[in-house]
C-alpha cells in the first residue's frame, strides 16, 4: 500500500495531465480565425508548460529544491 506522499504524486501527476488533454481539446474546439489562433498558440504554450515544470522540479537534485521549485515567490503549501 502506499503512503500518503506518494498517492499525493501520483494523483498530482495525474491531474496535470489530464489538465493538458482538456487544454488541447478546448483549443483544439476553438474557432480557426487568426486572431483565435494567435491566442490559442500562446494558451497552449502557457498551459502545457506546467508540465514541463513539473517535470523539471521533480528531476531536481533534492527534495529543498523541489520543495523551493514549487513555492517560488507564491509560497504555495503542499
Amino acid at each position: 500500500m502506499q503512503n500518503d506522499k506518494s498517492k499525493f504524486k501520483d494523483e498530482f501527476k495525474k491531474k496535470v495531465y489530464r489538465y493538458i488533454l482538456k487544454l488541447i481539446k478546448f483549443i483544439d474546439n476553438l474557432p480557426k480565425d487568426r486572431t483565435t489562433q494567435i491566442i490559442s498558440t500562446q494558451l497552449l504554450r502557457s498551459g502545457t508548460s506546467i508540465g514541463a515544470n513539473y517535470f523539471e522540479a521533480r528531476s531536481s537534485s533534492s527534495k529543498k529544491d523541489f520543495t523551493n521549485y514549487f513555492r517560488g515567490e507564491n509560497n504555495f503549501e503542499f
